[in-house]
């Protein structure tokens, strides 16, 4: 460790203020910023694997014990209210979920950056954006409180499926999401293969230009390595309900609007 893991109030104070500093601050500025986090013994990419951190990784740190934060009281279990049994018990699941998960932000990160193995990804809006209107209301849950609106699975590699498929190209025809998404814009269908008679389709390369773009700009993707992915990918699609997944979601919960994004899906 290059850092230190262990830090007083006082400095994991101070740490939250530079994060969110650091977030609203220009490159120029963001330097001199991480610099003083180092000072402080804060290594978030050398230390903790995480680049770009955000005040929700910082948060996770702390809550996974990755971070120890000095002097701070530990609950005693006589304080505890027997209500709260069930709520700890699903953040325990829900921090459990999020274990080793890694942020990619397709407008800051090298496709690179993302791993070539297979493995679990999971989707998410960023702050302040929204899913295309459909005229149909849905609940979404939080991820990171971050609104998540689907969850896959790479078998091969997450990079080849996460970013070239998912957020590049002419691939609607190969990606369920995008395929979902530009179903929402509204965008018309055209063949995929030479043979239209395969009944696979994706859209006109113009629309699949706008469609990364938008993309890009407004959806974040976390992912996790994983050589057995397909157990953890139930259990995130029980848990976060993703909107967009259309494939095994047995939830009563936007079921209406499933079935309503399946029929744009089909519409030529």
């Amino acid at each position: 460790m290059k850092g230190k893991n262990a830090f007083s109030q006082r400095e994991i104070s101070e740490l939250r203020n530079l994060i969110k500093e650091r977030i609203k601050a220009d490159k120029s500025r963001q330097k001199s910023i991480r610099a003083r986090m180092r000072r402080i013994g804060f290594y978030g990419s050398h230390d903790f694997g995480i680049i770009d951190l955000q005040p929700a990784d910082f948060e996770r740190l702390i809550s996974s014990g990755r971070i120890k934060v000095l002097g701070q009281r530990p609950i005693l279990k006589k304080e505890q209210p027997k209500q709260t049994v069930k709520e700890n018990s699903n953040q325990d699941k829900a921090q459990k979920l999020s274990e080793n998960f890694t942020l990619f932000d397709p407008e800051k990160h090298p496709s690179d950056h993302i791993s070539d193995k297979p493995g679990n990804y999971i989707v998410c809006l960023k702050n302040g954006s929204e899913l295309p209107d459909i005229g149909m209301s849905y609940d979404m849950k939080t991820y990171l409180e971050l609104n998540a609106i689907y969850t896959g699975i790479a078998g091969k590699s997450l990079r080849k499926r996460d970013y070239r498929q998912h957020f590049t190209g002419n691939n609607s025809g190969r990606s369920t999401l995008r395929k979902s998404l530009g179903s929402m814009f509204g965008y018309a269908k055209i063949a995929r293969d030479r043979d239209p008679s395969t009944g696979k389709t994706k859209f006109n390369e113009s629309d699949e230009k706008k469609l990364s773009e938008w993309m890009q700009s407004n959806l974040l993707l976390y992912f996790k390595s994983n050589p057995n992915p397909h157990i953890l990918e139930d259990e995130l699609i029980s848990e976060l309900n993703p909107p967009l997944n259309l494939d095994k979601n047995k939830s009563i919960i936007n079921k209406d609007f499933r079935s309503k994004l399946s029929e744009l899906r089909c519409k030529k």
